[in-house]
């Protein structure tokens, strides 16, 4: 056989070689990306030392005035009530609850309602709440049928965590 024309045969072959190298390197970067932002999400939301933190956030409110507090939060028209003032108004034992706040590096703690729709939708405009703040609470699964309010808090290395408390 004689080999005549056989640049552009050669031409073809490179040039799907290189698609296929090429598609294959999009959808490796994209996997990447995915991966990699899941693995940060799973190092900045809920982990255990801030869940931990909470609960003893959630600890304290259930033994000093948790019961004003939910008033609050019903009858407000933010849907949330920050508490990470420790305002004598609704808390007792202030004291403890600014040493609470700033051993456990509490940036902002809110209680809201364990239904977070109302919330969600008025977050947008709120100026109170940082824009990390209100990512995180707009990704927060919660069960819209359950009675309870919500522990959201910001902690000052950049985490975020939130539990529910059960009423009663």
């Amino acid at each position: 056989m004689k080999k005549l024309n056989n640049k552009g045969f050669m031409l073809t072959e490179t040039l799907v070689v290189a698609a296929f190298v090429i598609a294959t390197l999009v959808f490796l970067y994209t996997q990447f990306r995915t991966v990699n932002r899941s693995y940060n999400t799973s190092f900045k939301y809920n982990n255990a030392e801030e869940l931990y933190a909470l609960s003893n956030i959630s600890d304290y409110l259930k033994l000093n005035g948790i019961s004003k507090i939910q008033s609050v939060v019903t009858s407000s028209s933010q849907q949330y009530l920050d508490i990470t003032g420790c305002s004598e108004v609704f808390l007792s034992e202030n004291n403890y609850c600014l040493a609470l706040m700033d051993t456990l590096s509490v940036k902002q703690v809110i209680v809201a309602s364990e239904n977070l729709d109302s919330l969600k939708s008025i977050i947008k405009t709120d100026n109170h709440l940082s824009e990390e703040m209100k990512a995180f609470i707009s990704m927060i699964q919660y069960d819209n049928t359950s009675a309870g309010y919500r522990l959201i808090a910001e902690f000052a290395n950049g985490t975020f965590a939130t539990i529910a408390i059960k009423e009663g």
